[in-house]
């Protein structure tokens, strides 16, 4: 695609709204369903045969599947069609108004910028090159991304199963090849309500769970160094939000407290959550509450592509290749690469843009960076096709 039929491509997704509903009560821009219809007519129109999945409250995904069933290898584009919401951007959100070089709009960076990239390198020849060489590729547009990877997790309760996998995301070009996962827990603590004039005769819920947290996080710091990873450096824990009491002058009865910890790819969930219920099972044998409870909100899985795989040393090459020095990194955000790992073995996160303009009042993507990504992810799929794959690059 030349520059200028990318722009536009980039434009019309744009302004199909495409808002996560909880991020706006809007019926107008909520939903990803306009823009999985779009995605759809512009797969089939390219030769994709076309697979939807039902998700949440109707919101779909929806993957086109480009050469053989039979082919004996799997390559997974994938994007996701949610985006957060308008509220508060000082430009407008839907118009992908191109000015200087950059385009700006709620997307344009996170994540339709980095799906043009993947819409791109679709053209028939280079697809039709890649069956040849053996290779199935489907793209697929997902849900629900911006608000607990609904749409990846539906794919692989579906049995979709990939060889490699490239989730385009704004990493400013850096093939990101690991990222820590996300486990977010919910503590519940109940105490024993009485007058605050006579706080003894009470069980106070929020003191109660602030000790809770004491434990919790003596028991990370001690762990910190032991649990380095040479890529990612230490897990982090974060407590992001406390709920309790009812009025000044009742000792509460009950405290919620909700916990955000990024952990690394050799971390066992099941053995940090058994150690925040352990917490809540001391404070409350020393009195300082009445009973507690662990609900996991949120398991996302950490992932980790050695930088040996062939698809990071492909992706690098590519870049060198389109005059982009190679940048391999690791990331404490989350993606949809968490999930995904799951049905694929290599899995890396790529796309133009960079990190710092997602979700921003004036949402950008540089048209320069825009094109490189285009370029690189062409070269791989070129190094694909050739005879002998990539390594012959």
């Amino acid at each position: 695609m030349t520059e200028t039929e990318t722009i536009d491509l980039l434009r019309r997704l744009m302004a199909i709204p495409s808002v996560n509903p909880e991020h706006t009560q809007d019926p107008d821009i909520a939903g990803e369903g306009r823009l999985a219809e779009f995605l759809a007519g512009w797969l089939e129109g390219r030769g994709a045969r076309m697979a939807w999945e039902d998700g949440l409250d109707g919101r779909p995904n929806v993957v086109g599947v480009f050469g053989p069933e039979t082919a004996p290898r799997t390559l997974l584009l994938t994007a996701h069609m949610d985006t957060v919401g308008v509220e508060g951007m000082t430009i407008p959100p839907f118009e992908g108004r191109l000015d200087n070089g950059k385009v700006y709009g709620r997307g344009a960076c996170d994540c339709k910028g980095p799906m043009v990239t993947g819409l791109s390198a679709l053209t028939p020849e280079r697809v039709d090159r890649l069956s040849a060489a053996g290779w199935r590729l489907l793209f697929a547009g997902v849900f629900g991304e911006e608000t607990g990877n609904l749409g990846a997790d539906r794919l692989v309760r579906s049995g979709w199963r990939a060889d490699r996998a490239i989730v385009l995301e704004p990493t400013d070009l850096a093939v990101v090849h690991a990222h820590k996962g996300a486990l977010w827990l919910e503590i519940e603590a109940l105490g024993r309500p009485a007058h605050g004039s006579t706080p003894s005769l009470g069980v106070n819920a929020i003191t109660g769970l602030l000790r809770v947290w004491q434990h919790i996080e003596q028991r990370h710091r001690d762990q910190l160094e032991q649990r380095r990873h040479p890529l990612l450096g230490p897990p982090t824990l974060s407590l992001g939000q406390v709920e309790g009491g009812t009025a000044t002058n009742v000792v509460p009865a009950r405290c919620i407290a909700r916990l955000d910890r990024r952990i690394l790819p050799d971390e066992d969930p099941a053995a940090l959550i058994a150690e925040v219920e352990t917490a809540v099972c001391e404070v409350q044998a020393e009195g300082g509450l009445v009973s507690g409870a662990v609900r996991v909100i949120k398991n996302g899985r950490p992932f980790f592509t050695p930088p040996g795989a062939a698809l990071v040393r492909g992706l690098a090459q590519a870049c060198e290749r389109s005059g982009v020095k190679p940048r391999l990194t690791g990331s404490g955000w989350y993606s949809d690469a968490g999930p995904l790992s799951a049905l694929c073995p290599e899995i890396v996160v790529f796309g133009p843009g960079g990190i710092a303009q997602a979700h921003t009042a004036d949402e950008f993507i540089e048209v320069k960076c825009l094109q490189k990504a285009c370029a690189i992810l062409g070269a791989y799929l070129d190094g694909l096709a050739r005879p002998g794959g990539e390594e012959t690059a």
